[in-house]
């Protein structure tokens, strides 16, 4: 069950996401880009993990708007979950019937669902018809990605930080952490990039020099 939960929150291909304009700034130059799947790269992953014959869909029509049935065979048992959506401007029928199923999909099975921690990236726009389109394609980035990149700069930074306070043990300047070293005498840091064997102090050495 965990390796199948986990196939069907795998992230989508890059050419699978599309991205729409969601707010846009007040001269209309700047838009938000919100990135969603096509209801049809969803029905592929359900077919390449369960078959045709193995899910299925229903839909009841509510005031303004659509709740989609969806269930998935799973270990010979049919599972189903339930999710709904409102009419949409354009193509109000259509569009309400594929968010509710998108929405189902996402909530219920987690099919997508790490689509709702992207970055709200802004993105330049031009107006088309009664719309917004990107001209600049916009690129995915996840929260979390990008708190693990700053987690791991900090951490680099810490570390240097820790290396400069390096108390040397050894030599003229015996009892001198490296930044204290490189302040009074840079050619004897050099000297230890060349000839250090401590491997601590080689890479402090390094990072102070560059």
């Amino acid at each position: 069950m965990s390796d199948l939960l986990k196939k069907l929150r795998e992230p989508f291909r890059k050419e699978e996401l599309e991205f729409r304009v969601g707010a846009t700034n007040n001269d209309k130059s700047m838009g938000l880009a919100l990135a969603y799947v096509q209801a049809r790269a969803i029905q592929n992953r359900l077919d390449e993990l369960f078959g045709v014959d193995g899910w299925t869909v229903s839909y009841k029509e509510i005031s303004a708007g659509f709740i989609c049935s969806l269930s998935i065979k799973i270990n010979d048992r049919w599972v189903t979950k339930e999710d709904g959506a409102g009419m949409t401007e354009y193509e109000s029928v259509k569009g309400g019937i594929s968010n509710a199923f998108k929405r189902v999909a996402s909530s219920g099975f987690g099919i997508g669902r790490y689509l709702y921690n992207a970055k709200k990236n802004w993105y330049p726009i031009r107006q088309q018809g009664k719309g917004y389109i990107f001209t600049e394609t916009p690129v995915l980035e996840l929260n979390d990605e990008i708190e693990i990149k700053k987690r791991e700069d900090i951490d680099k930074i810490v570390e240097r930080a820790e290396n400069n306070k390096i108390v040397i043990d050894f030599g003229k300047y015996k009892g001198m952490t490296l930044d204290k070293i490189y302040e009074k005498d840079k050619s004897y840091i050099k000297y230890l990039k060349e000839n250090a064997k401590d491997k601590k102090i080689l890479e402090a050495c390094i990072e102070l020099i560059a």
